[in-house]
């Protein structure tokens, strides 16, 4: 199993890729020099957790996201989630009318 360390670094790399930016930007916008970040990155160092939040940020992410192999915003299950609440509002508005009509 990789360490935190690693997978973070990992999924900076591929949030990096996926949004067709550079490492450079993410360090530039996180406020933390390049050589910094490039050499946190390429030691596998894990940085102090108030950068970790900026690095995240700057990728429009989280850190939970970064340190996990989970899938980030699945929004196939955010509409699936936010449907079913759609339909519980309704029922629970059709068990109140009902119990008013008592």
């Amino acid at each position: 199993m990789e360490d935190n360390a690693s997978i973070f670094w990992e999924n900076v790399k591929k949030q990096i890729k996926s949004q067709n930016t550079t490492q450079e930007w993410v360090a530039q916008k996180s406020g933390i020099s390049f050589n910094t970040f490039q050499g946190w990155m390429s030691k596998g160092i894990f940085p102090r957790v108030n950068e970790a939040v900026r690095i995240a940020n700057s990728l429009n992410s989280s850190v939970e996201y970064l340190i996990s192999e989970s899938v980030q915003n699945d929004k196939k299950s955010l509409k699936i989630i936010c449907q079913s609440l759609s339909k519980i509002q309704d029922e629970v508005d059709c068990i109140k009318k009902a119990v008013k009509q008592l």
